[in-house]
């Protein structure tokens, strides 16, 4: 058994899915790089997290049942001139929160359409 292969088995046994579907690419990617231990151990074990990450945030979106899923790279601001997209993007920062303000979000239903509200304590 070649170590690539023992590699790709502790990791299955470990579940460490991601880092052993990318395995080889990162060993290569070492191999060009030749980044110290700690380095290379940070890529491996940052692809794990990013992955598990992303699948947790898969489910609890399948589990949360919406009817659709629009980022904010989708909006469309122009379709709504009456939305401040600076405004917007201010609290997708929440910086509010660590200010302890209150945002309140007022408007119809409809995601395309909303306006914004910031009220401090």
């Amino acid at each position: 058994m070649t170590v690539i292969e023992q590699l790709q088995e502790t990791l299955g046994a470990l579940t460490l899915t991601a880092v052993e579907g990318r395995l080889e690419s990162l060993l290569e990617q070492a191999a060009k790089k030749e980044p110290s231990y700690g380095d290379f151990l940070l890529e491996v074990l940052t692809t794990e997290v990013d992955a598990r990450r992303q699948r947790y945030l898969k489910t609890r979106l399948q589990l949360a049942h919406l009817p659709y899923v629009k980022t904010f790279e989708q909006f469309d601001f122009g379709f709504q001139p009456s939305i401040d997209e600076r405004q917007v993007r201010e609290l997708r920062t929440l910086r509010f929160i660590h200010e302890a303000s209150n945002v309140i979000l007022l408007g119809p239903p409809d995601p395309e359409t909303f306006c914004t509200s910031s009220l401090r304590r």
